[in-house]
């Protein structure tokens, strides 16, 4: 059984560190030499790539509405898990505020949401939330960061409590050293087109780790958090299952962020756009799947488990992303790496799940392990959904060149470069948000 006590809750302003970093070095070494061959073995020929038949969207507007609860529910038992329910109360605590941020470009604010349920359990994390001023209630972009909010413009910033990269490691459980100003500057490019912009970091809502239930948001609603080399054979063969992952935690996050911008009069709670990358991409992908609130959906580089087509094998695979980060997922994911083709779904009904809501996909030509024709093939599939709602969709099946918009509501692009969200990146889904929310 789980030797921890969830009820206690997480001292506040303590680091989630991993208890047994030790245990956690085992669990990766044992993956390692299996991923380093995987990554440089996987497939990334266009002509050695098998046919392969995808599950088909339906035909009318009325089938669609049947199968879209049969669809979810699959996404769930397959690849994700549940996201679990809203808290039974959220607090905002104003921890920071400077009225004069990026020298007078805007209004820097710093929270503290607390998730409180009615048995005494709570967990919280930190938003940095931005807003343009002389601007009235903006619309807001949501996006999780990687590094910690500090890793923002200003050198002020409250550092995250969540673990940082640890060296010849793929997981997050070391202390986060404090870093500024960190990669393209999305605060600043936003502010200047008029939208505010809300941020958390990923690690304070699920450390980044194999063992990071057991410092996530899952103590609010599970006692049980045993990470899967802890649970004995003799548990998996009575039929013990994890029915939560990573992915669906940090979904959960963005419509906590949700929850905590409608309580904040400076802002537009009704227009709100989430934006992710990579990891964050397939978190900000399901996480719009399953809020209606958010009227713009980015998934940008999200690969497998994200945009990708499963079964196309190509770039990064599901046996892939088990072997390297199974908590990610539901532990039910495992019986369809390998057997992508035994899947009751593709990730074009996932993308189509949006729908009618605006989406747009966006990728990188040399980002191979992404797959970004497998993102456009999936975006261009689900966009017959989008013209059952009466729009126009991408308006083709083939790739559109590199630097190139195409569609309506559903919009896909293909910037020339590597795995990366570039101010091209952003400019392409600022002008859509623009078109969206009338933005001037």
């Amino acid at each position: 059984m789980d030797p921890y006590d969830y009820s206690v809750n997480l001292p506040e302003d303590a680091l989630r560190l991993a208890d047994r970093p030790d245990l956690l070095e085992a669990a990766e070494r044992g993956a390692n030499l299996w991923c380093e061959v995987a990554y440089h073995r996987m497939l990334c020929k266009e002509e050695k790539i098998h046919s392969y038949p995808l599950p088909p969207l339906p035909d009318t507007l009325e089938e669609w509405e049947r199968q879209r609860p049969i669809l979810l529910k699959h996404f769930q038992d397959c690849l994700y898990g549940e996201i679990p329910p809203p808290p039974d109360r959220l607090e905002l605590k104003l921890l920071a505020e400077k009225n004069n941020a990026l020298d007078g470009l805007a209004i820097r604010r710093e929270y503290r949401i607390y998730c409180r349920m009615n048995n005494g359990r709570s967990f919280d994390f930190d938003m940095l939330l931005y807003v343009p001023k002389g601007v009235e209630r903006p619309p807001v972009f949501l996006r999780l960061n990687y590094q910690g909010n500090q890793t923002g413009p200003e050198d002020d910033i409250r550092p995250t409590r969540a673990p940082g990269d640890v060296k010849d490691s793929w997981h997050t459980y070391g202390p986060n050293p404090l870093r500024h100003r960190q990669g393209v500057d999305w605060y600043t490019a936003a502010l200047q087109r008029k939208y505010a912009c809300a941020t958390v970091c990923y690690g304070e809502i699920f450390p980044d780790n194999l063992d990071g239930a057991r410092k996530s948001i899952y103590r609010l609603f599970c006692d049980d958090l045993r990470p899967d080399y802890e649970v004995p054979l003799t548990e998996v063969k009575a039929g013990r299952h994890r029915n939560y992952g990573a992915i669906s935690a940090w979904a959960w996050g963005y419509s906590r962020m949700a929850d905590a911008l409608e309580k904040i009069d400076l802002v537009d709670s009704t227009k709100l756009a989430v934006l992710g990358g990579s990891r964050l991409g397939k978190t900000a992908l399901w996480a719009g799947v399953n809020d209606p609130r958010f009227k713009l959906v980015m998934p940008h580089n999200s690969g497998c488990g994200g945009a990708a087509l499963s079964r196309r094998n190509f770039g990064e695979t599901l046996s892939m992303l088990w072997a390297n980060r199974p908590y990610w997922f539901c532990d039910r994911m495992v019986q369809y790496a390998g057997y992508e083709n035994e899947l009751p779904v593709d990730q074009h009904q996932l993308i189509a799940l949006v729908a009618p809501r605006a989406l747009a996909v966006g990728s990188s030509s040399f980002d191979y392990t992404s797959d970004p024709r497998g993102e456009f093939l999936s975006t261009s599939h689900a966009s017959k959904i989008w013209r059952l709602y009466g729009f126009h969709g991408l308006g083709t099946d083939k790739m559109p060149p590199e630097n190139q918009v195409i569609g309506d509501q559903i919009r896909s692009f293909i910037k020339t470069g590597k795995h990366s969200m570039t101010l091209y990146d952003l400019e392409q889904y600022f002008n859509f948000a623009d078109t969206l929310f009338q933005q001037k």
